[in-house]
């Protein structure tokens, strides 16, 4: 059986790829983390800029934006490793344990399933948008390919992260 943390991710994996994805998905939790500190400080500094000194910024809207969603996309595979995320716990409450386990691969085969979706489409948005040069429209002129790599990078976690998910439901 694995060992738990206290938050009830998956800390001392036994197989040695089972460990680097959770380090990169820590990481990315992390980093997920600092970036809702540096979106609080941005949103702080926008409405004193706006409201107390009337000069306010063009671009943080927009930059809010790219952030958020590279914050949410990081911190997803975090939120499943430590157990954070939506659940609904009606079958499994009331599951034996062999259920449960079943329960819980189709879960993470399910998480899976989702991120190679999203992960493939934004592959091809991302390469769309590469190749064809385009611009974001607005204050901040950035190619819009690059504020969607963190969508590609949380989905590879995600996918990583419920794989591990999955092999652990598997071998109980």
């Amino acid at each position: 059986m694995m060992a738990k943390d206290d938050a009830g991710g998956a800390d001392d994996a036994p197989l040695f790829p089972d460990r680097i994805v959770v380090a990169l998905v820590r990481l990315c939790g992390a980093l997920s983390a600092l970036l809702l500190l540096v979106i609080l400080a941005q949103i702080s500094v926008a409405v004193v800029r706006r409201y107390l000194l009337d000069k306010p910024l063009q671009w943080n809207d927009e930059m809010v934006g790219y952030l958020l969603v590279a914050a949410v996309m990081l911190g997803a595979a975090e939120a499943l490793r430590r157990g954070d995320h939506i659940a609904i716990d009606l079958l499994h409450d009331r599951a034996g344990p062999r259920a449960r386990r079943w329960l819980a691969a189709f879960s993470s085969l399910s998480v899976i399933a989702f991120a190679i979706v999203v992960g493939v489409s934004i592959w091809d948005s991302i390469a769309f948008a590469y190749g064809f040069g385009s611009y974001s429209v607005g204050y901040i002129e950035i190619q819009t390919w690059i504020p969607q790599v963190p969508v590609l990078i949380g989905c590879v976690l995600l996918a990583l992260m419920a794989l591990v998910r999955l092999i652990q439901a598997v071998r109980g």
